[in-house]
């Protein structure tokens, strides 16, 4: 009988983490077009129709899964967002099973799937064709594969942990850190190091390197372009640090985070035979403490979330079973499990585009979600550059070209170009990878100029005119509101010569 009730109760709780699963992938879906395409979107599009083994500033995963969307589901937007919503349920999965490896039964299976679900920084993740949303699938499809290693003593999962990282390493670098913090807690808890053969850790090594090696040999080739797009990213290192704590907080959620907080304390003393488990608190103490040192914008250590919400609802599962049997009160399931969807019912705002976008104008939601506001009016965009274009005299828009400050500018000229009735071939910028699909052809000795240094063109051209202060018609403040339209004609050397002066690794 006992035996019947418990699978009747692991059926249920299946039902119950499948319903939080398909309400976050809903959730996700139902607001995928409501805004625009993100700036790493439109460049990723553009990115996925050069193929390479790398770009400048990402591996090549994310530029290919874009341009397999654009395939599958015809370069519309909805369907370029399936697979990341897809990838929040692979969260939500995961974690809800690393629950159960730890012991837990459904309550704490339900819990931490919902607080993944209900997770600010996840939602807003999932919600964009982006690195990071590989990212987070890595992280979590690594420590998924440690905690079944753990739990079984089964060495061949160290190879699926293998997997995931070099995976992880086709979409961001982000999961060496990850890597590295786990060799570092296998290493201190003896208990842990023990059960891994010599040979099976460097089976599992190799794996991360025949995954990983497209983009380092990239790198290798190009002279290691990455270099100037880290250390631009590094100027933020200040107001990271200053910002990384109580971003954890916000960005994971108020209810939340006692929850994850109580799962490191508890992964830290869980009662074991050997403590082998205390590995997977040491490494996400080393992930969480090294990316504050270093300055790494708070969310880089987003995927260690799954781990911590998994092993915070089975410690709280067992309290309340302690507190149930010495007939003390506590918060059961229930309330918890409410507590965490108001949570997320807050949040949401702030990591989707449920609202209005011209609500972002009183409301600024994008000073603490930036990627709200940058996926706004593009089109609108594109199609006052377009409106220049067209202005100028037939002879000068007969081998004129545009060039565009950054790469979002330039991937969205891309989409909506033709549109607006841009030629094609005209789209060129100085950007990231966009710079190596150059220089623009010798005859193109006009160029109207987005977001531009205006030294810089005056530099290169012997007149340099402003056209047009682009606004987006909402009042809405982001990268582009404001930007410079201008006209540059007169190219004082050839595009040979002067292309790398305009360009922009950042």
């Amino acid at each position: 009988m006992f035996a019947i009730r418990r699978r009747h109760e692991s059926r249920r709780g299946d039902l119950g983490v499948a319903l939080i699963l398909l309400g976050g992938v809903a959730l996700e879906m139902a607001v995928s077009a409501r805004y625009g395409y993100h700036r790493d979107e439109l460049y990723f599009l553009v990115a996925g129709q050069h193929p390479a083994l790398g770009y400048v500033d990402q591996p090549l995963l994310a530029p290919m899964v874009a341009r397999l969307s654009s395939v599958l589901f015809v370069n519309s937007l909805v369907g370029l967002r399936v697979i990341p919503a897809m990838l929040l349920g692979w969260l939500v999965v995961s974690s809800s099973s690393m629950a159960r490896l730890l012991g837990g039964g459904v309550p704490a299976q339900r819990l931490a799937a919902l607080a993944t679900a209900a997770c600010g920084e996840y939602l807003a993740t999932a919600h964009l064709l982006t690195t990071t949303v590989f990212d987070f699938a890595a992280w979590a499809g690594v420590l998924w594969s440690c905690a079944h290693f753990l739990e079984s003593e089964e060495s061949r999962w160290l190879l699926v942990a293998g997997t995931f990282a070099g995976v992880g390493l086709d979409a961001k670098w982000n999961i060496g850190f990850l890597v590295g913090a786990l060799i570092v807690g296998f290493a201190v808890t003896t208990s842990a190091r023990r059960l891994v053969p010599a040979r099976t850790a460097l089976a599992a090594v190799a794996i991360v390197a025949a995954l990983g090696w497209p983009d380092f040999l990239w790198q290798a080739l190009h002279g290691w372009p990455n270099i100037p797009v880290f250390r631009t990213l590094q100027l933020d290192a200040g107001h990271n640090r200053a910002v990384y704590w109580p971003a954890q907080i916000l960005y994971t959620g108020l209810a939340a985070t006692p929850l994850w907080a109580t799962g490191l304390v508890a992964l830290w003393r869980r009662e074991s035979p050997d403590r082998r488990w205390r590995s997977l608190a040491t490494a996400s103490i080393v992930v969480l403490v090294l990316q504050f040192i270093l300055g790494g914008k708070p969310y880089y250590v987003g995927g260690i979330f799954v781990l911590l919400f998994a092993a915070g609802a089975v410690a709280l599962e067992r309290r309340w079973t302690l507190r149930r049997g010495r007939g003390l009160r506590s918060l059961g399931p229930t309330t918890t499990m409410a507590a965490l969807a108001v949570s997320g019912l807050i949040t949401i705002p702030l990591a989707i585009p449920v609202l209005p976008a011209k609500s972002l104008h009183t409301l600024a939601l994008q000073k603490i979600n930036y990627d709200l506001a940058e996926t706004i009016a593009w089109p609108r965009e594109v199609g006052q550059i377009a409106a220049v274009f067209r202005s100028l005299p037939e002879a000068q828009r007969k081998s004129a070209i545009i060039l565009a400050g950054n790469y979002g500018e330039a991937g969205a000229l891309d989409r909506y170009g033709a549109q607006f009735k841009i030629p094609p071939g005209r789209i060129y910028s100085g950007a990231n990878s966009f710079w190596l699909w150059g220089p623009p052809p010798r005859s193109a000795t006009t160029v109207v100029a987005v977001n531009m240094n205006p030294a810089t063109l005056r530099r290169f051209f012997s007149s340099v005119r402003l056209a047009l202060v682009y606004t987006n018609g909402l009042g809405v403040s982001n990268d582009e509101q404001g930007v410079e339209v201008m006209v540059a004609t007169g190219l004082r050397s050839p595009w040979s010569s002067s292309w790398l002066g305009f360009r922009n690794y950042s």
